[in-house]
């Protein structure tokens, strides 16, 4: 949170404080820690009405604290704080962290339900090895992120398709390329942190917070994509390296070691087919060239732009860099005729593509 620009202020109940001294956190957050409510009312400075919070955040959350916020118990500097911020219409979320067989208790359970029908925001944990761990840092920053941040797309429904497809050859081989999706991941994490409904079509699914539709084929991907969106969605973005060719698979392992002939086919391409049956959808598209100039670079991505009818296309030459890496250079090309190199981590060009989709939106 400190590297995202936060100033956190650490509170601890005694049991806390029997497994973490207050000094460790005292040094992480650069802050005094509150071990205790003094004269200063430091409940009420933080988390009352005009209080410095943004939010009161609970990680991990026992059992026992979730149990006394649903009941307006405070009886450790932890619960007054989050009675007094539920009290001023402060943010609060938590983040449970006990044992499997604890976080099955029906009351536990009921507590949790009784917390987010006050607006608590619950991140779930993860269920292994008989415990209910503490969710990942990545996770619950990405949910303060969200919650904390402008929401710019909030209520908007938005489509991603992400990485490669692979073509059967038979039940062991398949045709693919070098995407690895993470263009795709990172566009989508930052949709949902600023607030839209995100799902996203590809075959890499990693357990993230939105909806992952598995598609593994260049014509499943299509099927799943006009599946969704016959759900209603706002836009859609097409990162996936969908294959260019397909063939009829053998059903059985083809053996080694003789020479092969494959016969290749055209895949249907899937943004026509979209912008055919959703002409009013807004589209943001791809386009990778190699070992382009330039210009030739924005002539070609300007045509399929215009011949897709997208609102906005991101154009890159992955003859250097951009497939499989971490990092890429692409250029965002609207229809009003801005074009803006972008160049860096996936993370920020994914920022960069979320904020020309907002200002296509509004």
């Amino acid at each position: 949170l400190i590297r995202r620009g936060a100033d956190v202020h650490c509170i601890m109940s005694p049991a806390a404080r029997q497994i973490l001294h207050p000094y460790a956190l005292e040094y992480a957050s650069a802050n005094p820690v509150i071990t205790e409510i003094t004269g200063r009312v430091e409940h009420v400075q933080f988390c009352g009405i005009g209080g410095m919070a943004d939010l009161f955040l609970i990680a991990p959350a026992t059992a026992n604290t979730i149990g006394k916020i649903a009941c307006g118990i405070d009886d450790t500097p932890v619960t007054t704080f989050a009675t007094t911020a539920l009290g001023s219409g402060k943010p609060v979320m938590i983040v449970p962290a006990m044992h499997e067989a604890m976080y099955c208790h029906p009351a536990v359970m009921k507590n949790m339900d009784a917390l987010r029908s006050m607006g608590v925001a619950v991140i779930d944990p993860r269920v292994e090895e008989d415990k209910a761990k503490i969710a990942d840092n990545s996770r619950i920053i990405l949910e303060v992120e969200r919650l904390l941040g402008k929401n710019d797309l909030s209520g908007k429904k938005i489509l991603i398709t992400s990485g490669s497809n692979a073509e059967r050859i038979d039940p062991i081989r398949i045709l693919t390329n070098r995407a690895s999706g993470k263009t795709g991941i990172e566009i989508a994490l930052e949709a949902y942190r600023r607030g839209a409904d995100v799902a996203i079509v590809h075959r890499f699914k990693q357990g993230q917070p939105f909806r992952e539709i598995y598609a593994e084929s260049a014509s499943e991907m299509l099927d799943a994509v006009m599946d969704e969106l016959s759900k209603g969605y706002d836009v859609m973005i097409s990162a996936a390296a969908v294959a260019d060719y397909t063939l009829d698979p053998n059903h059985e392992k083809i053996k080694s070691g003789q020479d092969l002939v494959l016969r290749l086919r055209p895949t249907k391409k899937i943004i026509r087919t979209v912008r055919d049956a959703y002409p009013n959808l807004k589209i943001i598209g791809f386009k990778a060239e190699t070992f382009v100039s330039g210009d030739e670079l924005v002539e070609r991505a300007e045509q399929s732009m215009y011949s897709s009818r997208l609102d906005a296309v991101i154009a890159n030459d992955i003859g250097s860099k951009g497939m499989g890496t971490d990092e890429n250079k692409v250029m965002i090309i609207d229809r009003k005729g801005n074009k803006t190199w972008v160049e860096g981590k996936k993370s920020s060009i994914a920022r960069s593509i979320i904020d020309k989709l907002s200002e296509v939106l509004r």
